[in-house]
């Protein structure tokens, strides 16, 4: 029916950050490897340690032979395929040493659903692509490279198998001792009526999309909540605050859906369930400064507790870690430290934590806050599993779907053409479209410690090696994404998408697109603002962006930051504070900066494209012979596109030539302060 196949294309909208898992070379020995891994440093990314990014912020790993070999053994425990939340070593091991793959098979291909591939387009292939809030099936040149991340194993996904692994994380955590015992300390030392706890979580801004119930955060608070009252904490002294510092509040339905029915209803009767205000002072306070002399103005629930405990769900490795809480939980005025364009600029990779200035300054102000406060922080890794059996194949490369799966996506991508927006919206983000997550990994305790284990197995083989960079570099970014939940798509946010999110899809410093080379975006750019959600984003995209651009927009914030009216829409719950909109576009500073021309595919409307400096095409091979003749005419002798498929979700670890050249590119990718960017 008209209905089922819409359905289907819903999930196909859906991902934009996803996790991701990094195997290792196939080259490598695995002795070598298990080498390499206990001398892990903080820029570890799976079991290869990424070469070496000099930083005084970067968060750093246990160092010790024991505890770094534990870290390991830790991580590898929770991966997708394991039954029981320990396994024994000699199981890893022969996870990691399988029957030798077919000729021609993926190295690793036994830890896959559909195992990652590089190849170059034959004459007439087809691809099927997000396009905003639908899809569409699209022919790219033959010869371009088509890089494919991958979809790993499920990971075990039963209440029973997930919530085995959060008790497991509770009582064995790294670098403190287990929740229990620092919970029945604070009881000893305040009382039961004198201990103060805070209970802070992710909002609905991950995972996407929304994940079936029980959500994994839900059964990490229950079990947490249930070892405080157990040692002893009166209930009365608990409370329940979404991180959301910025974004939207969550509403009842989604509070409850995060926390459960029981957790909900106890302690909303109590009025101690919340969203953080981070606009208005009287919700927050100053605690201290860092070394670098930025203000720590924080949720004053925060400031007031004797214990964090923080249920995390990472999604991709741009999260977590002192991000969950130095982001969610602090005020606007610090947010300023690290959420503006020259900072943005500077970062080398928003998913590559080690060398990004974004990360450097919440690590700062995150110490702050952990330094004042004790914080307990959970955090979890879901699998590749998004999207109900019926929309699996949206994952699958057009040319290894069965008939079927072509049907279905051919019939989806048909009727969707005709559907109303607001019946789109309502299956892309309705009941239909919920992710069967599992639990990969489940880790409890001290902040950093937490956090590097988290990375390793987001890594964990996600990084797709890729030779050479591109000169042409085709994204499709799908409607689906952290801002845009229950709204539609605006190019503010396609922006966001494409040159923000999509484009930091890398590691170890080098990016998939050359610099000064050109980005073909396949998106209809729709000019619809939802109201009032997006009104802020549509008053900054028209009055500041529009007349000022990259290099000068900034120069309005302060005025939106104060604009009562427009902050009243985050006050009540219907939208973003006023000032998110700047966020958004200072997303994708770093892309903005680095890419020379921006072509965008089937996008009808030209006041969006016209504002960003777009070039409207209306089909990918127009696009990319468009791409190319521009970069012919600045020198380029034979220019080489890449198509890069999302979803599923990965990163790019580019190699190029000698070791000089690397350095000289990763030392070119940190922009310039100021300057506008080529080609807009």
């Amino acid at each position: 029916s008209r209905g089922t196949a819409a359905a289907m294309t819903t999930a196909a909208a859906m991902t934009m950050g996803a996790r991701v898992r990094l195997g290792p070379a196939p080259d490598i020995p695995r002795a070598a490897r298990r080498t390499a891994v206990r001398r892990a440093t903080s820029t570890t990314i799976g079991r290869h340690a990424l070469r070496p990014e000099p930083s005084n912020h970067a968060p750093s790993n246990p160092s010790s032979r024991g505890s770094s070999r534990r870290m390991t053994c830790g991580a590898r425990t929770m991966t997708r395929g394991a039954h029981h939340p320990r396994v024994h070593a000699a199981s890893i091991a022969a996870d990691d040493t399988p029957d030798a793959p077919a000729p021609g098979a993926h190295p690793r291909a036994h830890r896959y659903e559909h195992p990652p591939e590089t190849y170059r387009s034959a004459p007439g292939e087809k691809f099927l692509m997000q396009f905003g809030e639908s899809m569409r099936i699209e022919e790219l040149p033959a010869g371009t490279r088509v890089v494919y991340p991958g979809v790993r194993k499920n990971a075990p996904s039963s209440p029973k198998a997930m919530r085995a692994m959060v008790e497991s994380a509770l009582d064995d955590p790294v670098g403190q001792p287990p929740l229990r015992e620092k919970i029945r300390a604070l009881v000893a030392a305040k009382g039961s009526t004198g201990v103060k706890i805070l209970f802070a979580f992710d909002d609905v801004s991950l995972p996407l999309p929304p994940m079936r119930s029980p959500d994994i955060r839900r059964v990490i608070m229950e079990e947490c909540e249930r070892r405080c009252v157990e040692e002893g904490v009166d209930p009365r002294c608990v409370k329940f605050v979404c991180s959301i510092a910025l974004h939207r509040f969550i509403r009842p339905d989604e509070f409850r859906h995060i926390c459960g029915d029981y957790l909900y209803d106890k302690y909303s009767k109590l009025g101690a369930t919340s969203n953080y205000n981070a606009v208005d002072e009287e919700h927050s306070v100053v605690i201290g400064r860092t070394e670098l002399d930025e203000e720590v103005k924080v949720c004053k629930d925060f400031a007031e507790a004797d214990m964090l405990i923080y249920a995390n769900c990472n999604y991709v490795a741009m999260d977590g870690g002192y991000k969950s809480y130095a982001t969610g939980l602090v005020h606007y005025t610090t947010l300023r430290y690290n959420h503006d364009s020259e900072t943005l600029k500077k970062t080398r990779s928003l998913m590559d934590p080690a060398r990004s200035s974004l990360h450097a300054s919440i690590i700062r102000i995150g110490k702050v806050m952990q330094k004042h406060t004790d914080v307990f922080h959970v955090e979890t890794v879901l699998d590749d599993n998004r999207f109900p059996f019926y929309l699996r194949w949206v994952q699958i490369l057009f040319r290894r779907m069965n008939w079927i799966q072509k049907a279905m996506a051919r019939i989806s991508c048909f009727f969707l053409r005709f559907l109303p927006n607001w019946l789109r919206l309502w299956i892309f983000w309705g009941p239909l479209v919920r992710g069967q997550f599992g639990l990969v990994q489940c880790v409890a305790g001290e902040t950093e410690a937490v956090h590097a284990r988290t990375l390793e197995a987001n890594y964990e083989d996600a990084v797709v090696d890729v030779d050479g960079q591109a000169d042409v570099l085709i994204l499709a970014p799908t409607c689906i994404g952290p801002y845009t939940k229950d709204t539609y798509l605006n190019p503010l946010l396609v922006n966001t998408y494409a040159l923000g999110y999509y484009y930091n899809m890398y590691v170890e410093g080098i990016p998939l697109l050359r610099q000064g080379g050109a980005m073909i975006v396949v998106n209809p750019v729709p000019y619809q603002w939802t109201e009032p959600t997006h009104t802020a984003y549509k008053a900054i995209f028209e009055e500041a962006v529009a007349p000022l651009g990259p290099e000068r927009f900034e120069e309005q914030q302060e005025r939106f930051a104060t604009d009562e009216a427009l902050n009243d829409i985050y006050r009540e719950g219907l939208g973003p504070a006023a000032v998110h909109g700047f966020y958004m576009y200072t997303w994708a500073a770093h892309g903005m900066e680095k890419v020379g021309k921006v072509f965008v595919v089937g996008a009808d409307d030209a006041r969006g494209p016209d504002v960003l400096g777009w070039e409207r095409h209306d089909s990918v091979v127009s696009a990319v012979r468009a791409a190319k003749e521009w970069l012919r005419g600045r020198g380029t002798k034979e220019p080489d596109a890449t198509f890069w498929q999302c979803p599923p979700v990965g990163y790019a670890r580019v190699s190029v030539g000698s070791e000089e050249e690397r350095a000289a590119i990763v030392a070119g990718n940190v922009c310039k302060k100021t300057g506008r960017p080529r080609g807009f």
